[in-house]
């Protein structure tokens, strides 16, 4: 993994943990100071903990998008086109066995005269 694509994951999972603790600390002190109700509190925590989630899923994107594209360059296969290849390698060697099997079954042998 390169560095800056390392930092930024570290990055967007630093700031989905921030939100929430910074989402709780608001939530606590609204909660204290009388201005919402626990439970609008805990909706705005839960609030900011899906909004750091699905960030979190859309880096996971872009860091996959990334990663494929870098073993595009670099030549290397993905697991699915390497299972592909498995698979018309094991057609490939049924075909030729059914082949050889019919190659080496005795012709019919000519009938003798006598």
């Amino acid at each position: 993994m390169s560095n800056p694509l390392e930092r930024s994951i570290l990055m967007a999972l630093g700031a989905a943990a921030i939100t929430r603790e910074m989402a709780e600390s608001i939530a606590g002190n609204l909660a204290q100071k009388g201005e919402e109700t626990t439970a609008l509190g805990r909706e705005a925590v839960d609030e900011a903990v899906e909004m750091a989630k699905d960030e979190t899923r859309s880096l996971r994107v872009r860091f996959d998008d990334t990663l494929q594209r870098n073993f595009r360059e670099l030549g290397l296969a993905l697991n699915t086109e390497v299972d592909e290849l498995k698979l018309k390698v094991a057609q490939l060697e049924h075909r030729i066995s059914l082949l050889e099997a019919q190659s080496e079954a005795p012709a019919a042998e000519p009938e003798k005269e006598e």
